[in-house]
């Protein structure tokens, strides 16, 4: 019976095995695991960086919202001003035209309501129209369109000179009577047995502005001088 022969490595140098265990343990620490740690705090920054572009550029998106919206809002209030200033003189037109009339009357000698009533005795609804030929303004009570036009030369007017615009324009006079005494109402027409003594005059002037219905008025009351 052959008896096996164990061979058992030992190694008769533990010194140098604990210097290899030291020198992997200093590569460890001082290369790979810095690395390591270089590497993760790359990925945190980068994280950060990333997440601090969204917040701004969020941020940079809600101030230029805010300002596009305020920047809108002023230049659809300065559109609104413009056509209420506009449409506040095409009323004033009208009145000061009723009131020219009346006072071109006096000084001719005329009755002082010649033009201010309708001769068919119907409606108390005009337009006040500009007479090129005869360079005087007139009261149209039988008008077949109350928009208005403008042109440069014309400006606004109901001839149909220019482009269409969104204003229309309509007076209304009804009739100052006295009744009874001093007494005054304000009707048309007068009664029988009543006096006219003057007229309210009243500019309407109507336009369309996105999709609202928008409308200016000026009421005067004139009397006969006489």
């Amino acid at each position: 019976m052959k008896n096996d022969n164990v061979k058992l490595k030992i190694n008769k140098n533990p010194a140098k095995r604990d210097t290899k265990i030291l020198i992997f343990d200093f590569l460890f620490f001082n290369f790979c695991r810095p690395l390591r740690l270089a590497s993760s705090e790359a990925s945190r920054r980068i994280g950060q960086s990333l997440l601090e572009m969204i917040f701004s550029i969020a941020i940079l998106m809600t101030v230029s919202s805010a300002i596009l919206a305020l920047t809108t809002s002023n230049l659809v209030g300065q559109k609104e001003s413009e056509f209420q200033i506009v449409a506040n003189n095409l009323a004033r037109e009208g009145v000061e035209v009723t009131r020219n009339i009346r006072d071109a009357n006096w000084l001719a000698g005329r009755d002082w309501d010649e033009g201010l009533i309708d001769p068919l005795g119907i409606s108390h609804r005009a337009t006040a129209e500009f007479d090129a030929a005869n360079n005087l303004w007139r009261l149209n009570f039988a008008p077949t369109s109350d928009v208005l036009y403008f042109s440069s030369n014309a400006g606004y007017n109901y001839a149909g000179l220019g482009q269409p615009t969104i204003f229309k324009r309509l007076l209304i006079l009804e009739d100052i009577c006295q009744v009874s005494g001093a007494a005054e109402e304000i009707k048309f027409p007068c009664l029988g047995g009543e006096q006219k003594i003057g007229i309210k005059v009243k500019a309407e002037v109507n336009w369309s502005e996105r999709n609202r219905n928008r409308q200016v008025f000026l009421e005067e009351t004139l009397y006969d001088w006489k």
